[in-house]
């Protein structure tokens, strides 16, 4: 029978990919783009924490974390005069829903169901005060199909991680510009070159001085979420592990 411990493992890699079906999708570039964003990485800034509504790209920056608050105040000022921070999140969930229409409706109805159904409870077990972007993505009102909902919930457990991983690294020691440096990822998702990716500048330091600190902050972000996975039983868990990793491994991405 599947443990906590199992599962947060067991879902952390289907679940980023999960989000990054859509998110890194050639579609949802173009739809930032003919919004009037210079670039995809724009509409993914705003979108992501345009459900913090009209804010100020400070508040937008502390929710995202990990993004360069001067990136975020780029992205903020990229917005054309006729739209908001709002209305291009609106935009941005709708690939969200798009993609969840388009792939997940191949899939076995009752076994979509059952991946929503697991992981809105381990989601709704959540505090809000883990993370207000992950908090505002919760809340959204679930739309009625199936593939749509399961995107929506793969994308909330995904903010949620994303939420604990913040709180870890700050638990730790480490700034948000550390845990990027420092990220047991392979290249091109760590180092300078991934720091960049996310609009921080240099010098940076040598990620070699965080590496321990930063594997501690992995360690402390999984041990979060499985408090949180513990909402489900053992034969819950086994269920919930398994639909969502054989899900992602027959979706071509």
């Amino acid at each position: 029978m599947a443990t906590v411990a199992d599962t947060a493992q067991r879902i952390l890699k289907p679940i980023q990919q999960f989000t990054r079906g859509w998110m890194l999708n050639p579609a949802t570039d173009q739809a930032g783009i003919d919004l009037g964003l210079p670039t995809g990485d724009d509409f993914w800034i705003i979108g992501r924490a345009g459900v913090l509504g009209d804010c100020p790209p400070e508040v937008a920056a502390s929710g995202l974390g990990f993004i360069s608050p001067v990136g975020v105040l780029a992205a903020w000022s990229a917005i054309p005069p006729h739209l908001s921070p709002s209305a291009i999140h609106a935009a941005y969930a709708e690939r969200c829903m798009a993609w969840g229409r388009d792939v997940l409706s191949a899939f076995d109805p009752a076994r979509m169901a059952r991946l929503d159904e697991l992981g809105r409870r381990v989601a709704d077990g959540a505090s809000p005060a883990l993370g207000v972007v992950f908090a505002g993505w919760r809340a959204k009102p679930q739309p009625d199909h199936i593939g749509e909902r399961v995107a929506l919930t793969t994308q909330v457990l995904r903010e949620m991680r994303g939420a604990a991983h913040l709180v870890a690294i700050q638990a730790c020691g480490l700034s948000p510009l550390d845990a990027v440096l420092a990220s047991p990822a392979p290249p091109p998702r760590s180092g300078p070159e991934w720091a960049h990716h996310l609009r921080w500048t240099g010098p940076f330091r040598d990620p070699a001085e965080m590496r321990d600190a930063r594997l501690d902050a992995e360690r402390l972000t999984t041990t979060i979420m499985e408090r949180h996975l513990a909402v489900l039983d053992p034969d819950e868990l086994d269920e919930f592990g398994e639909i969502v990793e054989t899900t992602r491994n027959a979706i071509d991405m």
